[in-house]
């Protein structure tokens, strides 16, 4: 993997998870997640703040989940059922992220490929840097659409 850009190291890192798409894997703890995420970022230099977002429909997770997630400081966002209405909110969120002119970061987790085309342009935005964790069948276009990427398993397993 490539180590963070220099003027990426110290800059913002903002954490998209789509829990809804991607969840927790098996053999994860959900206590475990947000420090795992850290360490991967960790791993390739990136230092800066790191906060961590996820949406999906919560009443599909168990309340002790929830819990353990939020108290990592893993924000929970209850988008409701239609995958439709959760990603425009999602992609609602990613355009705060991308017309925000300060350097930052942008981890994105999902297997939701109508990102790619959009994750690749804010990718050539030079104060704007993308990285993805995906599932293993992820399209070759969707794992292009950044300059870093996981398997989500992985990340999660610390496998990388």
């Amino acid at each position: 993997m490539e180590m963070a850009e220099a003027k990426f190291e110290e800059a913002a890192t903002w954490v998209c998870w789509d829990i809804e798409n991607c969840p927790i894997p098996n053999g994860c703890k959900a206590e475990e997640i947000s420090q795992k995420i850290s360490s991967a970022l960790s791993k390739l230099n990136y230092r800066g703040p790191i906060s961590i977002s996820a949406y999906g429909n919560m009443n599909h997770i168990p309340p002790s989940v929830k819990k353990a997630l939020s108290s990592t400081g893993v924000v929970l966002n209850h988008v409701h059922v239609n995958s439709r209405s959760s990603s425009l909110h999602i992609f609602d969120k990613l355009l705060d992220w991308a017309y925000n002119p300060d350097t930052s970061n942008l981890m994105f987790i999902s297997r939701d490929e109508s990102f790619s085309s959009y994750l690749s342009e804010w990718q050539m935005d030079r104060n704007k840097n993308v990285l993805l964790a995906h599932p293993p069948n992820a399209s070759d276009s969707f794992v292009a659409s950044a300059k870093t990427t996981w398997l989500w398993n992985s990340l999660c397993k610390n496998l990388i």
